[in-house]
Order: C-alpha cells, then sequence, then structure tokens
C-alpha cells in the first residue's frame, strides 16, 4: 500500500475532478498554490489514484533535477516514461530504442534529450486512443530560469502529440506570462486553497492517530477554525496541540513548528490578489493574522517579485550589511530543492540577484542596495 492509498477517496474531490476533466478532454492544468497548499499530495493522488490504461498520469518530480535546465528536465521525463509500466495495449509491440543521453560525446546536446524523448512519447502515444498526462511537481526551479529552450520544447512537444499529451504544473506563482507554454493553461489555472471540512477533520483524525493522542470534537473544530484548513497551517497546529499547547491561537502561535510554517507562508510576500484566489482571508485565519501583523513592512515594492526574489530579498532584509555567503544565499533560495552543481547553483544564484536588482534598484548598473563581495557573496544595504 503506498503513502496516497491512505488517503479517502474524496480528498480534494473537487479540484481533482477540475484536473481530470480538462486533462481527458485535451487540456493542459496550471495549479498554482501559496507556500504549504499541498500541490504536492494533490499530483501524487492524481498519479496514484487517477491513472487509468488510456490515461496515464505520470509524476515528474522536479526536485530530481540535477540542474535547472531543459536538457536535465527531458532527460528526467525521458527517465519517467522508461521507468513508468507500458499500457498493457503496448505490450508485445517492443521496447523503446531510447534511453537519456548520458551527457558525453557529440551527440550530448539539448536536440538530442529532445529527440529522445519526443521518441519516446511517440512510443507510448502510438496505441489508438492512449493519451497521457505529465504531472511537473515543482515547477518553480524551471520558471525561475525563463529559459526560451524550455517554453519552446515543452510546446513543441505538446503540438507534436496535440490533445493526445498534456501538462499539469505546480507552482507557486503563475507560469511567467507571454510565452509559448503559458497560453496552454490560460483556461485551466486552478488555485489551491483550504482543505475542505471533511478533508480538514480527517488531516486531524490521522494526525491524532499517528502520535497516538485522542482529541474529542471541539479541539479538532478549534484546529481547523485557527489555521483555516490551510494544509501546512493545519499541520502545524496539530504539531503544537500534540507536544501540549492548548488549541488555542494565542497559544499556539509561539510553538516553534507554527512560527516555522507561518514564517515560510509571508516569506513570499503574498499579494491581496493571491490571497484572494487562494481562498485566504487573513482577517478570519488567526494563525496567519498574527504571522502578518510581525512582519517588518518591506521597504521596497515587492508586488512585481516571483517567489525566489521574494526569498532572496527576505534573506537580505533579516541580514542587513552582513556579508550573506553565497551558500546561505542559495539554500535560502532553494530550500526545498537538491544542491546543484557548484558552477550552475551560482550561476543561478547570480541571475536571481540581477533580477532582483532591476526591481528594487534605482539604477541596477550601479547598485545601492545589492552589493558583490567577490568571491563570498553579497552585502545588502537597506538604505543608501
Amino acid at each position: 500500500m503506498s503513502a496516497w492509498d491512505m488517503y479517502p477517496l474524496d480528498y480534494r474531490a473537487v479540484e481533482i475532478r477540475a484536473i481530470t476533466s480538462a486533462t481527458r478532454a485535451g487540456e493542459c492544468v496550471a495549479v498554482v498554490g501559496l507556500s504549504g497548499a499541498g500541490k504536492s499530495n494533490l499530483l501524487g493522488i492524481l498519479a496514484q489514484r487517477q491513472s487509468t490504461e488510456t490515461m496515464p498520469y505520470l509524476l515528474v518530480d522536479c526536485n530530481r533535477l540535477p540542474e535547472p535546465n531543459p536538457q536535465a528536465l527531458f532527460r528526467l521525463v525521458c527517465r519517467t516514461l522508461d521507468l513508468s509500466p507500458l499500457p498493457a495495449s503496448l505490450k508485445g509491440q517492443g521496447e523503446s530504442d531510447f534511453s537519456p543521453r548520458s551527457g558525453e560525446g557529440p551527440g550530448a546536446g539539448l536536440t538530442d534529450d529532445w529527440e529522445a524523448l519526443d521518441a519516446v512519447l511517440l512510443q507510448r502515444l502510438s496505441a489508438s486512443g492512449s493519451s497521457l498526462s505529465l504531472l511537473f511537481d515543482r515547477f518553480d526551479a524551471l520558471t525561475q530560469q525563463a529559459d526560451p529552450a524550455l517554453w519552446g520544447g515543452l510546446r513543441a512537444l505538446r503540438d507534436a502529440h496535440k490533445f493526445q499529451l498534456t501538462f499539469v504544473t505546480a507552482t507557486r506563482r503563475p507560469l511567467p506570462a507571454h510565452n509559448e507554454l503559458s497560453e496552454l493553461f490560460y483556461a485551466h489555472t486552478l488555485w489551491l486553497g483550504p482543505l475542505s471540512e471533511s478533508d480538514a477533520r480527517w488531516n486531524v483524525t490521522r494526525y491524532a492517530e499517528r502520535r497516538g493522542v485522542q482529541w474529542d470534537d471541539s479541539v479538532a473544530q478549534s484546529l481547523i477554525a485557527v489555521s483555516g484548513a490551510y494544509p501546512a497551517l493545519l499541520r502545524a497546529a496539530c504539531e503544537a496541540c500534540a507536544d501540549g499547547a492548548p488549541p488555542e491561537a494565542n497559544h499556539l502561535t509561539a510553538h516553534p513548528a507554527v512560527k516555522r510554517r507561518v514564517e515560510e507562508f509571508w516569506a513570499d510576500h503574498p499579494t491581496a490578489d493571491e490571497l484572494r484566489l487562494s481562498q485566504l482571508d487573513v482577517e478570519k485565519i488567526p494563525l496567519l493574522k498574527a504571522g502578518q501583523a510581525r512582519l517588518p513592512a518591506p521597504p521596497f515594492d515587492t508586488t512585481q517579485l516571483t517567489a525566489k526574489e521574494n526569498l532572496l530579498l527576505t534573506y537580505f532584509l533579516a541580514h542587513p550589511n552582513a556579508v550573506c555567503e553565497k551558500d546561505d544565499l542559495i539554500r535560502a533560495v532553494w530550500p526545498e530543492d537538491r544542491v546543484f552543481e557548484r558552477g550552475v547553483r551560482d550561476d543561478s544564484l547570480a541571475q536571481i540577484v540581477r533580477r532582483l536588482r532591476e526591481k528594487i534598484e534605482p539604477d541596477p548598473a550601479r547598485p545601492r542596495h545589492v552589493h558583490t563581495v567577490s568571491g563570498r557573496g553579497y552585502r545588502f544595504t537597506p538604505e543608501a
């Protein structure tokens, strides 16, 4: 039994229905959820529960990318396809002759990786009436790179297998606007918000069972109310309560688990519009309201910053006038991702620093706030 088999059959039923309805009609779906919305759980349930012989859902975990670039993504998708079982209708037709390139030799370019993936997809989709949906979890790591080869390559794959191949992406912010790939999601962008009452109660019950504690209905109701049934906050509230904190907001907010989850949520600086789309009324969610009240007002306009740029600025604001080492910055900006190779990591950090400067510096060419410290990292000066 997998972890997904423990979830109720109607878990996130509204969201699952919206995604499966669109993908089975040949449409792509963008799942957008702020920090802690439960995007990975949703995609895992889709892959485990909704796959059929004629419409498999294959999970592509971008957290497994060795590097955040198109070549690495194409190879990861190709491996995912090769490792997943063939539909019964394709048995006996021969296995794929293609595998991801090793990255060595004259054939180890972007075109070769794309062509290998396209060939594997063609083989998987060759059965009459078969379709395939690729679920890209933690797609944010790639959207930060803004590489035209990524958008063009994925769009080309979709166009080559139109209506048979669909994509479902999971990100904290909507995909960058006005590129070839984003056009596929205009009609189907799903903002992931709080759990339903029944899903929230199931989570509380399951957590209590795992911890060996017994909570009556009033405790469960209180935990759901103070967290707004938002997945990460509800889990943190359960952790705090199981450790002995009374199930009231003023007690729960002091617990380290709740403080960390709330700080992580606000570190992304969600806009009022993003909160509205996520169905989060901060005034009615005590844990979020208390965390928001503790936030210092940012000295810059953050409305145009991406999630990663917000994480970088948040770290800088927490370490004013200090030398911020590269490794510390990388861990702050990519906390959920694998550590990339040194060159790739430094390049990724340099790119995001450049983009942040373009948005907060009066003259990015002569920065007043974000200064390069050669060989070490960057120094942030809030007032200059």
